[in-house]
């Protein structure tokens, strides 16, 4: 298995866990994403923490594939 394959199910899990773990909690415990932290709603800041994840996942995703590229050109 390559280092893209491993960070593609990586992604792709992260984004289903991410998802459903959202709505899990908005089922569950609604009240909770109305809480402020900061000024700020949790509901806002978990999309925002989401987002970076999900950001970073896939820069570490295309620099894997970038590398790759570059070794199969040596």
């Amino acid at each position: 298995m390559t280092r893209t394959s491993t960070l593609s199910r990586r992604l792709a899990w992260t984004a289903a866990a991410g998802c459903l773990g959202y709505y899990l909690l908005l089922a569950l415990r609604p009240a909770w994403l109305e809480a402020k932290l900061g000024g700020w709603p949790a509901s806002v800041l978990l999309a925002l923490a989401m987002f970076l994840l999900f950001f970073l996942l896939a820069a570490g995703y295309a620099l894997a594939a970038g590398r790759a590229d570059d070794a199969e050109r040596s």
